[in-house]
């Protein structure tokens, strides 16, 4: 053992070369501080190398931002030849003071054209006089292509670095074309003093492989051979280094035979042997073996971080390699005799190592091609966390789900469900990763109904649920009115009152209605077709009737039949693979948006930027949407489950259509994250350690920036998320739609499938069939009923209430205090929900709000609204399949009118009765906690009694 290893090495006439490179290196000084302090003599690059300094770094992002419209290859021969030349700088003094022995750096060139010798030849040159230093050395593959290659490009005087040399015969053949090359130019009269080569001889490759086949001989020779077993594991780890002793005698035989000896008195320099592979991949060997074995003169040993740390700490300097020169040929002789055909091996790992270069170049392409479109995009740059204790544990996770983009990309069912039943819905469902991107939206033949719609006509009515609505709504909150277009107005209701409401607001002579479902089958779709195509009929004939209407829907559905059936104006069939609230870039979105006169061509250029900023070749690091699903997801599974979203006013709607995304995508199996919209921000103490915020803010908003800052300063977790504009909400479908998918492999859950909306759906159907036969529905006697109001839930909960009453000293005598007992079961970690079955007016919504803004207050619960039926569509999924700890109200109403539907004995009313008390049975089947609040004649007044409830309960909390 010496002081410095590495330095004390030289003395032995061998040099330490450093097997990597990166910018980092480069500006921090640490190479400058190797070839100072650590001995290191030159250096060396490749593929791999570079990939993981640019993939996973941002020191190559600035000059990548100058190529953003360059090809990957022309980007990382820029970045190449910067930091190639560079490090040829800083090496510069020892290639001057060696007299060019030493002080070189390696540039390969592409294994991909390893195969062809004219080209190879063209890149060697181009290289060289590109990087235009002359301690620089162009690596070329020993391959047969590449041997004639090396001799043209010495004969041309450039420096080369012979790669991927196995076997002592190939060595023999790369010595030869140096040797011819350098003959040439002597016998041209060129100078021969200044041209450099050296053979890189790989070594733990080979013992990786030999290794393999010595370990199937013990097994096979385990309890019938003894010497056999002997004989195979006293060969274990010896084949590289005998392997590179014999090499190097061949280089003694050839640098100091008579050949070389005009070109040596010529002032030639010999090739010089180079080890590589040199970083041991069997843990049981020594972590030094490659270099104390193999130190002697002329010769370099190229060594990665790891082992130029661990020969510095404890490696042994001693003139080893001529060392039992005649025990490396017996080590061959006994390999041979145990069936170990080493010509075989090494034509083996010459081919892979071919095809292994080639992949890390290939992964290099990919890896520059990512941060080009990472950087072109601009989208993780604006996006930011604050996340407090969190911050370890994200990052861990961020890690374990650094395979995920691929996993995403490529779409492998199996990575979010194995079982066969999953993985045939989640293939049939992944359409919407290149919707945006992969030509299956024809975006002419939109622009062409953008046309139409101009000064065309007034309004256009949506008729759909869920995922067939909420984009379309997002977009017409967001962009309001657009001058010469229709205005929109979604119906996604069965209340008779909404429906109404809309039919008032319309002429529909002068509009156009969008039927919405994917399978075509959607009751409430449905429904609302039939009764407003017979409005049609009525005013216009059937002829022209059906000239209102355009579909859309999955291919040969019932409802393509149906709308050719009624001559509709247009039917658009959305690709298959798309799943309702997965849609919003399909057409079920981008129809209304060309009705609605908005711009589409920025639509698609921000669904686009977003595409290409979570493209699997983006590094895992910096894609933003894996960091959005992996911060919810890690945040989310410690207990802060409610995911709310802040949005700046303008797209405040925005959290409507993600409501719906998260909810349905994540709530099954008993696990999932509650989506929190459209509630005011409040003050940190009107939430409970439950909470994870989102901030959604446009550039040009910092109306809420105030309030989140408390939230922040309170220890609540906030990611932020900055918008350039509202058009920017085109890529946040996108985003938001891979961060579900992330999260719902994070929790081991289908998010593609919505297995509980269909209990409530039978459970409707069932209530339907009953109606029918009896003329109502099953009778159920109130737990009490005051003015007008009725509080039902099953035997069970009323009884739980009469005792908390009676425990907690609430009125038992009165609705307010019964219902004041079901609010105090909300415990920490629960939520409350608010299902109204009413319309969503006005009024209805300010009196809803305030009692859920009051009950937050007095609770610091989490409190969502939805309105039925559209919420059986949205969170409805969560609730019945997701984590039992919502406490539910379900609010019905009397109707004031029936409203028939045209063809059936059912009215808008029944239907939409049947669907609040079938989702209230199903409520009740999976034993969630739940009481009905019908109110008869004034809303207003029987939403008062939720009110005093919440008051009732604030006196308690005092």
């Amino acid at each position: 053992m010496t002081g410095n290893p590495p330095v004390d090495v030289q003395k032995l006439g061998q040099s330490i070369w450093y097997d990597n490179i990166s910018r980092q290196l480069i500006q921090n000084g640490e190479i400058k501080r190797m070839v100072d302090e650590d001995g290191v003599l030159g250096m060396t690059s490749n593929p791999t190398i570079f990939e993981k300094a640019i993939a996973n770094s941002n020191f190559y992002d600035a000059t990548i931002a100058q190529h953003l419209d360059s090809d990957a290859n022309s980007i990382f021969e820029a970045l190449a030849k910067d930091d190639i030349r560079a490090v040829a700088d800083i090496l510069r003094p020892i290639f001057d003071r060696t007299n060019g022995a030493d002080g070189y750096i390696s540039l390969e060139v592409s294994p991909l054209v390893a195969n062809d010798t004219a080209t190879t030849t063209r890149e060697a040159f181009r290289l060289f006089e590109m990087v235009d230093r002359p301690n620089v050395m162009i690596k070329i593959p020993a391959t047969e292509a590449g041997l004639p290659a090396i001799e043209e490009a010495i004969a041309g005087g450039v420096n080369i670095n012979v790669t991927l040399i196995f076997s002592v015969e190939y060595y023999k053949r790369v010595t030869e074309a140096y040797i011819r090359g350098l003959e040439r130019r002597l016998s041209k009269g060129q100078d021969v003093t200044q041209i450099a080569s050296v053979a890189s001889f790989f070594l733990s490759r080979i013992d990786s492989l030999v290794d393999q086949q010595l370990d199937s001989n013990i097994r096979a020779a385990q309890g019938r051979s003894l010497d056999r077993v002997a004989a195979n594991r006293k060969l274990l780890g010896t084949a590289a280094i005998a392997n590179a002793k014999l090499a190097y005698r061949e280089f003694k035989n050839i640098f100091e035979g008579a050949r070389f000896k005009q070109l040596r008195e010529a002032g030639a320099q010999v090739q010089r042997p180079l080890w590589a592979s040199t970083s041991t991949k069997n843990p049981a060997y020594p972590d030094t073996m490659y270099v104390d074995a193999l130190i002697g003169p002329h010769t370099v040993n190229t060594v990665p971080p790891e082992t130029l740390v661990a020969f510095k700490d404890h490696g042994t300097v001693a003139a080893t390699l001529e060392q039992d020169l005649d025990k490396a040929a017996d080590t061959m002789d006994m390999l041979a005799e145990v069936g170990i055909d080493m010509a075989l091996v090494t034509n083996n790992l010459l081919l892979d190592g071919v095809e292994k270069f080639t992949a890390s170049y290939n992964a290099l392409l990919e890896a520059i091609e990512g941060k080009r479109k990472m950087l072109k995009a601009g989208i993780i740059k604006r996006q930011s966390g604050v996340v407090g204790q969190y911050e370890p544990n994200v990052r861990e996770e961020m890690d374990r789900m650094k395979d995920a983009p691929k996993q995403i990309w490529e779409r492998n069912a199996a990575w979010w469900k194995p079982e066969p039943t999953h993985v045939e819905v989640i293939n049939d469902r992944l359409g919407w990763l290149t919707i945006a991107v992969d030509g299956r939206i024809d975006r002419q033949r939109l622009h062409n109904l953008k046309t139409k719609a101009r000064n065309n006509w007034k309004h256009v009515v949506l008729l759909g649920m869920g995922g067939s609505s909420l984009a379309p709504e997002v977009l017409c909150k967001t962009f309001g009115h657009q001058a010469g277009y229709p205005d929109l107005l979604v119906l996604d209701s069965t209340v008779p009152a909404t429906v109404q409401r809309i039919e008032k607001q319309i002429d529909p002579k002068q509009t156009v209605f969008i039927v919405a479902s994917k399978s075509g089958t959607t009751i409430e779709t449905a429904v609302m077709f039939d009764y407003f195509y017979d409005k049609l009929v009525r005013l216009v004939g059937a002829d022209k009737a059906g000239q209102h209407f355009i579909s859309i829907t999955d291919p040969g559905s019932e409802l393509v039949t149906l709308s050719q059936q009624r001559k509709v104006y247009d039917i658009f069939e959305n690709p298959a693979d798309i799943g309702g609230r997965y849609s919003a870039l399909s057409y079920f979105g981008l129809v209304p948006a060309a009705l609605l006169g908005l711009d589409l061509d920025t639509i698609f250029a921000r669904a686009e930027r977003m595409t290409d900023a979570i493209d699997k070749a983006v590094a895992y690091k910096f894609n933003p949407a894996l960091w959005l699903g992996v911060v919810l997801g890690t945040i989310g599974k410690e207990g802060r489950d409610k995911i709310t979203i802040i949005a700046s006013p303008q797209i405040e709607s925005f959290g409507d259509w993600a409501e719906q995304l998260i909810a349905e995508s994540t709530g099954k199996e008993g696990v999932g994250f509650l989506p929190v919209v459209g509630a005011t921000v409040g003050h940190p103490h009107d939430y409970d350690d439950d909470r994870m915020f989102v901030y959604m803010r446009l550039d040009n908003d910092p109306s809420l920036d105030d309030q989140v800052q408390q939230l922040r300063e309170a220890g609540h977790p906030v990611y932020l998320l900055e918008l350039q504009d509202a058009y920017d909400l085109a890529g946040e479908f996108l985003r938001w739609e891979f961060a579900t998918a992330v999260m719902g492999q994070m929790l081991k859950i289908n998010p593609f499938d919505e297995p509980d909306v269909t209990s409530a759906k039978k459970a409707t159907r069932a209530l339907l069939d009953i109606h029918q036969k009896e003329g109502r529905f099953p009778a159920e006697k109130p737990v009490i009923s005051e003015g007008g109001v009725a509080l039902y839930a099953d035997a069970r909960t009323g009884e739980m209430l009469n005792q908390i009453c009676t425990q907690r000293h609430y009125d038992v005598s009165n609705l307010a205090g019964r219902l004041a007992a079901f609010l105090s079961l909300a415990r920490s970690g629960n939520y409350f929900a608010l299902l109204a079955y009413m319309d969503a007016n006005d009024d209805n919504e300010t009196a809803l709000e305030t009692i859920r803004r009051r009950l937050r207050h007095a609770t610091c619960r989490a409190v969502t609204l939805g309105y039925g039926p559209r919420y059986l569509h949205s969170t409805g999924q969560l609730h019945k399949g997701g984590p039992n700890n919502g406490v539910f109200i379900l609010i019905t109403v009397d109707d004031d009118a029936e409203l028939p539907i045209p063809g059936q004995s059912l009215t808008f009313s029944i239907l939409k009765q049947a669907q609040g008390l079938g989702d209230l049975e199903t409520l009740r089947q999976r034993h969630r906690r739940v009481v009905r609040l019908h109110i008869s004649g004034d809303v207003k007044s029987g939403l008062q009694t939720i009110v005093e409830a919440i008051e009732a309960t604030e006196a308690k909390l005092i």
